[in-house]
This record gives structure tokens, C-alpha cells and sequence, in this order.
């Protein structure tokens, strides 16, 4: 097991990405918290019952109060976070000429807002264990290409895509590696919000799928693996790497 006793926060972690992340992280021996804005309580008892520790917290990473309780609580139910996965996020699908300024204040606070603070959080709390850590933030390949009718969404992966490079290199003399994922699309609930947003779901499902030379959507599972060997030691002359797991998408 990789992550034997290893501790990791996962926000986002209900349902897609997140809570396959959360699996698969348990199923090799670390410690889990599951962070969500909504109830995880079965998803985490479906992980107690396959053996994997894991315990649900409910916060909202737009608020600064949320994120200083969830890591004292992982602290005090597990120890210092080892593993911080920022993957919580939300969609508007929109051209910017169409967005409210409430719309973009909004989802700007939990994607690229909710992960400053996460990860500020987290590295006080490995500075002060002085035991290191890893911090992977999940972005989209839509924060690397552009994409029509989505742009508070791209401004916000572009974002945390170049956060991760400056708290990589920030950070690394205390060696905590930063790094980022770059899905592309994927078959969760997120996705699936996007589709149906649009004015011909099944036009948009069919242009999507055009996009990925490999010619379908990607599995939850197929991510997690990605994240998984970036939390491991598998990966650990790797810091501000941005790696895109996107079916070929940005190699157009």
C-alpha cells in the first residue's frame, strides 16, 4: 500500500473525480477525508466497508472559517494532513459577455479562491509538523486551451494552473511538491451539468466527444490513478508539473 499511513484531504469529494480519488487512496492505506458542501456520509461508509479509513467533513472552501476548522478537525481525527487533493469545483457555462459579475465572484471563490485557501492551510500545517507534504490541484485542460461559452470556468483552471507553479517553487526548500492535473472531459456529474446547460445537449455531447482523437470520455478512476502517483513517492523529483490527462486533446 503506497499511502500507508498517509493522511489525505480530498475536497470535492461526493461524487466524480474526488470521490474516486477517495477510493482508491484508501484502498492503499491512507487515511481519508472526504470535503464536500454536500452530505458524504454514504459514500464514506461504502469505504469503511471495504476495509479503507475515511471520514466526512462538511465545508465550504470559499469560506476561510470552513477551511481553518476542516484541517484542525483532520488534525485532531488523524494528524497533520499529509496529502492535500484541491479538487472541488463548479461550472458556469457561459461567454463572458453573458455572465453576471455575482456568477463570476462566485465561481471564482471556490475554484481557484477555494484552492488558495486550502493550500494555504495546508502548508502552515506541514510547515509547523516540518514533515513535508504534497498538494495536487485539479485543473481542466480547458485552464491550458481555450473553450467556447465556458469563460469564467477557463479563467479559473488557467489560474490555479499557475498557482501551482509559484507555491511549487515557493515552497519546495520545505519539501512540499505542488503539482497539477489537467483532466479532460470526463463522465461525472460536473460534465454532465455542462451538457445539459446547453441549448442541444446531445450537439454539445457530440462536439465534445469530436475533440478527443481518443474518441470518448475519460473514467474517474483513469484521474484518480494520475493523482494517486503524484501523492506517492512514485513521483517525488516531480514539483510545478502540469500534466494533462485529456484523451489527446491538447495535442491538436
Amino acid at each position: 500500500m503506497i499511502l500507508k499511513n498517509r493522511i489525505a484531504v480530498i475536497t470535492g469529494a461526493q461524487s466524480g473525480i474526488g470521490l474516486a480519488t477517495a477510493f482508491l487512496f484508501a484502498t492503499e492505506g491512507a487515511e481519508t477525508v472526504l470535503v464536500d458542501i454536500r452530505d458524504a456520509g454514504r459514500e464514506v461508509e461504502k469505504i469503511q466497508q471495504k476495509g479503507g479509513s475515511a471520514h466526512f467533513c462538511r465545508a465550504d472552501i470559499s469560506n476561510p472559517r470552513d477551511v481553518k476548522a476542516l484541517f484542525e478537525k483532520t488534525r485532531k481525527k488523524y494528524g497533520c494532513a499529509d496529502i492535500l487533493v484541491n479538487n472541488a469545483g463548479i461550472v458556469i457555462a457561459k461567454k463572458a459577455t453573458e455572465t453576471s459579475e455575482a456568477e463570476w465572484d462566485r465561481l471564482l471563490s471556490v475554484n481557484l479562491k477555494g484552492t488558495f485557501l486550502c493550500s494555504k492551510e495546508a502548508i502552515l500545517h506541514m510547515r509547523r509538523e516540518k514533515k513535508g507534504g504534497v498538494i495536487i490541484n485539479i485543473a481542466s485542460e480547458l485552464g491550458l486551451v481555450g473553450g467556447t461559452e465556458i469563460a469564467a470556468y477557463c479563467a479559473s483552471k488557467g489560474g490555479m494552473v499557475q498557482l501551482t507553479r509559484a507555491m511549487a517553487l515557493d515552497h519546495v526548500s520545505e519539501n512540499i511538491r505542488v503539482n497539477c492535473v489537467c483532466p479532460g472531459p470526463i463522465q461525472t456529474p460536473l460534465l454532465e451539468e455542462i451538457f445539459a446547460s446547453s441549448s442541444c445537449p446531445e450537439k454539445e455531447r457530440e462536439h465534445t466527444l469530436n475533440m478527443v482523437p481518443m474518441g470518448r470520455l475519460g473514467r474517474p478512476e483513469e484521474i484518480a490513478q494520475v493523482i494517486l502517483f503524484l501523492a506517492s513517492d512514485k513521483s517525488s523529483f516531480m514539483t510545478g508539473a502540469i500534466v494533462a490527462v485529456d484523451g489527446g486533446w491538447c495535442a491538436r
